[in-house]
């Protein structure tokens, strides 16, 4: 078996959450889209568009606009917990050979493991600038609506019956302990409106990403279960970065009626291709489980870390997204026409509106990720060996179809607005393939929000809710790590993501829109 083949593993399965976490900018995966307003409609926003984020979600909203600035955060808690367990439905010791006690006995720590919290800032800038009566153009820089920072432990703490307080790997180690992603989307859009009542959009989307994570992975197939033992895993941190991921949004709106406006947007963006940096080091571990401080001895400094630019190659297609939505807005009476034609002022103009949007995900186009690799990277610290030129890795997604409804009540014209919504995703991956880069169980949100307008500025406040139905596979999980043994297709006999993945996302978000 070739032992140094291994340093694939942690490269493959951070191709997995690195690109991943790239997609979640445009794969229907979120929950729903940025932006504040949007978030306290529940995302019901694609027909209404009245902000300058519609730079990027609906373009064509932009020829209803006055020109304007808009700043905006979302302040995001993601709670997420894993109970790893094996094909019996136990929980899955971290060595097959070694005497620790196995998560859940007695003695041994608890088998949930969660991710450490915190609050992870979420901002957005956007602009628009109206040119004529019929042509406005707009500007955004935004990420995904998604937590980029996340620290899931190495090891956990347990007491010993004899030894006392004492630490061991962690259950969750080949899948992830840490993520760290910086994903924008800078998007320049134009509006037009070529007959009254309708308005059409398009825009161009710079996309760039770059992710640093870190994972384990097996240096050679253990028998049949994880093995810290005879040095065996391997600390893997991937950095990787592609600043070109163009892309282009299409939109469109039409007013109905006097009441009814209906609205429609549809992306498209290139596949995700990084080139990525690699560092392996192996002895990670003692025989007792904790990490090893002195894993090189009397050899030189460093003889267990590989160090690698340019080792290989990511690549994610991103799935295309639609959405389709009906307004339904009851104007004031007696309200007078604004002053600058086709200029829309839902807070002057407006008693009340309610949206239904309609959302799809092709999903479906990410069967797998494909993870490439430089022949002949040897692996120190290890019997020699080479990290395999392929190391893809499943994932098996489907496509998600969404429905949100969502509304505004101007209480106070001209002054006061209030807003609830919610929304709902389908499931989209089988419990089998669940993996911590995301949770993509089934999602429900519930929010709320308020905007007071002071002079030129809409101010905005909101908060929203996300319910993840839980992915459960009972021990029976599909993905395996890579390991060194070539007889074995160099991936381990065990199953890595076998058990119960849960998810909860709380989020306040804060905006600031003048118009001039």
């Amino acid at each position: 078996m070739k032992r140094g083949a291994a340093g694939a593993a942690g490269v493959a399965f951070a191709a997995m959450t690195t690109v991943a976490g790239a997609a979640r900018a445009s794969s229907g995966m979120d929950s729903p889209e940025i932006g504040v307003l949007q978030l306290g409609r529940g995302g019901a926003w694609v027909a209404r568009a009245d902000d300058p984020l519609a730079a990027y979600f609906n373009p064509a909203g932009l020829a209803a606009q006055r020109s304007g600035a808009h700043a905006g955060v979302h302040l995001m808690h993601l709670s997420q917990c894993f109970t790893r367990l094996g094909p019996d439905g136990r929980p899955v010791p971290p060595s097959v050979t070694s005497p620790i006690p196995a998560p859940g006995s007695e003695g041994g720590p608890d088998p949930e493991v969660c991710a450490a919290g915190g609050v992870f800032p979420n901002p957005q800038v956007a602009a628009t600038f109206r040119v004529s009566d019929t042509l406005a153009v707009g500007v955004a820089v935004l990420g995904p609506h998604g937590v980029g920072e996340r620290a899931w432990p190495e090891s956990i703490p347990y007491t010993h019956p004899t030894f006392g307080d004492r630490t061991q790997p962690s259950p969750q180690r080949y899948l992830l302990t840490s993520l760290d992603a910086l994903i924008v989307l800078p998007t320049l859009s134009v509006g037009f409106t070529p007959a009254e009542g309708v308005s059409l959009g398009a825009g161009f989307i710079w996309g760039a990403a770059a992710i640093d994570f870190v994972n384990f992975s097996e240096a050679t197939v253990s028998a049949g279960g994880d093995d810290f033992n005879a040095h065996r895993d391997l600390r893997t941190r991937v950095k990787a970065a592609d600043l070109f991921i163009p892309g282009l949004v299409l939109g469109a709106r039409w007013a109905a009626t006097d009441h009814l406006d209906v609205g429609a947007w549809f992306k498209w963006q290139d596949a995700v291709r990084a080139r990525t940096d690699l560092r392996i080091e192996s002895r990670y571990w003692t025989p007792a489980g904790t990490r090893n401080e002195d894993p090189c001895g009397d050899e030189p400094p460093g003889c267990n870390v590989t160090d690698e630019e340019n080792a290989g190659e990511l690549r994610l297609q991103i799935p295309m997204e639609a959405k389709l939505g009906l307004r339904y807005h009851r104007p004031r009476a007696g309200v007078a026409r604004a002053a600058e034609p086709r200029v829309r002022d839902p807070l002057a103009d407006d008693l009340f509106d309610l949206e239904l949007d309609f959302t799809w995900a092709n999903n479906s186009a990410v069967d797998a990720i494909e993870v490439r690799f430089r022949e002949g990277i040897p692996v120190r610290g290890t019997v020699v060996g080479l990290v395999p030129p392929n190391a893809d890795v499943p994932h098996r997604w489907k496509d998600v179809m969404g429905v949100r409804l969502g509304g505004d009540f101007v209480a106070l014209r001209d002054l006061l607005a209030l807003r609830a919504g919610g929304f709902f995703e389908t499931k989209g991956q089988d419990d089998a393939d669940l993996n911590l880069d995301f949770h993509l169980g089934y999602r429900v949100g519930v929010g709320g929000g308020v905007t007071v307008r002071v002079g030129p500025v809409d101010v905005s406040a909101a908060f929203q809710h996300t319910f993840f139905g839980a992915l459960d596979n009972g021990g029976r999980g599909n993905i395996k790590a890579v390991s060194g043994a070539a007889t074995a297709g160099y991936r381990s006999l065990q199953s890595v993501n076998g058990g119960r993945f849960e998810s909860s996302l709380n989020e306040f978000g804060l905006s600031g829109t003048m118009r001039f």
